[in-house]
């Protein structure tokens, strides 16, 4: 796509938000195998920080801050 406003609305902000929410559930499930706290809240943090940073790298901000 040429345009790149359409392009993020309609290409990149959906299929970052799908890979978000699969490395959401594979951080989670991670989490669950894992026997010490200390490790699992290391990798629930790794895997959610990551997760957050495309999600808000990919908002439209354009359309909501005009």
């Amino acid at each position: 796509m040429s345009t790149p406003p359409i392009r993020l609305t309609h290409i990149e902000h959906p299929s970052f938000m799908l890979i978000a929410a699969i490395l959401i559930t594979i951080g989670y499930s991670k989490h669950k195998k894992t026997l010490t706290s200390e490790k699992k809240f290391k990798v629930l943090t790794i895997t959610y920080s990551f997760a957050l940073l495309l999600i808000l790298s990919r908002i439209p901000w354009s359309n909501w801050l005009a």
